[in-house]
């Protein structure tokens, strides 16, 4: 998958039933085949940083900005950069089980255009629905009135007066708003992220 050089075989190319997905057993397997390659740790990190500081900005600027939910008065810059360390932090497991399920199911398919199509879609989509509870978990850690929150504001407040919350809406609203802007998003960002893990490879192959 992030070797541009990487020429799957027929064996590879069905490998195996995707009821294996609901096997815990063949899911541990799946990781660890996964993560016994070195490159398929530097996906990890280039995947999860793109996904929580890239998606991050855009999610930050639709709900903070776009919705106008505001937030504490801290500088907009810092606002993002908390919101997206503390998503890379929470968010890290869930990808480090995303990006293999994905390849794997990816490697089904021989066509590398194809292939990497499936590959950043059924990650994109997956991480979306991850996420889809993200704004409820935002407000219950970091959110305003929260001692984290609290605790920022003391120490980089920059003195302006937080805004108003927006308007709230009904759970179903806020996860389908949510999704909906997801699952682009992510697909896009996940493909930035293969293109970026595959010229590393080059790089390294090169080295």
């Amino acid at each position: 998958m992030f070797d541009p050089a990487y020429q799957p075989g027929t064996s590879e190319q069905r490998a195996g039933d995707l009821r294996a997905l609901l096997n815990p057993r063949s899911v541990l397997a799946i990781l660890r085949d996964f993560y016994s390659r070195r490159m398929a740790w530097a996906a990890l990190l280039i995947s999860a940083l793109l996904l929580a500081y890239g998606g991050g900005a855009v999610m930050f600027w639709y709900h903070a900005i776009y919705l106008g939910e505001g937030g504490p008065a801290i500088s907009h810059w810092l606002h993002w950069l908390l919101d997206s360390s503390a998503g890379f932090v929470g968010l890290i497991p869930a990808i480090a089980v995303i990006l293999p399920l994905a390849g794997w199911v990816a490697a089904r398919v021989q066509d590398d255009q194809l292939r990497k199509t499936l590959y950043v879609v059924t990650g994109g989509v997956a991480f979306a629905l991850v996420t889809a509870p993200g704004p409820f978990l935002h407000d219950a850690l970091v959110g305003r009135g929260t001692w984290v929150a609290s605790q920022v504001t003391s120490w980089w407040g920059d003195g302006r007066a937080p805004l108003p919350p927006a308007e709230q809406v009904g759970v179903v609203a806020e996860v389908a708003r949510q999704v909906a802007l997801g699952v682009p998003l992510y697909i896009v960002t996940m493909a930035v992220a293969l293109v970026a893990v595959r010229a590393v490879v080059q790089l390294w192959r090169a080295a």
